[in-house]
């Protein structure tokens, strides 16, 4: 008789946990990682080729393929996410010039793209 009574207060304290966890109002994460493509405007008369190091929204430090902005025109880095409120490093190439870099600031913004130009 006591094994039955232990196995069934088992049953019901599962119970209780699992149905009662359920129930319970849950609170939602004060500030989860938010992330923004990256567009960029080559404000110059030559063509460039740019990619983009830092953080991406997995908050994991990775670095983008290779993309192409026209004279005057802009490009998004597309299926790229960065983590907002963080710096990445924009490595670019105007022409046929050599690669350089500058580090930009992703600020927090509810839009899902931030754009930096480069001239």
């Amino acid at each position: 008789m006591r094994d039955i009574r232990r196995k069934f207060a088992i049953a019901a304290l599962t119970a209780g946990a699992v149905f009662g966890g359920l129930a319970a109002p849950t609170t939602a994460s004060a500030d989860p990682v938010s992330a923004v493509q990256i567009t960029v405007c080559n404000d110059s008369g030559g063509t460039m080729l740019f990619w983009v190091k830092g953080y991406n929204q997995h908050d994991d430090w990775d670095d983008s393929p290779v993309w192409r902005a026209n004279p005057h025109t802009c490009a998004t880095g597309w299926n790229y996410w960065w983590k907002q409120n963080s710096s990445v490093e924009l490595h670019y190439q105007i022409g046929n010039g050599g690669w350089t870099w500058k580090q930009q600031y992703v600020p927090r913004t509810k839009d899902q793209t931030t754009t930096f130009h480069v001239s």
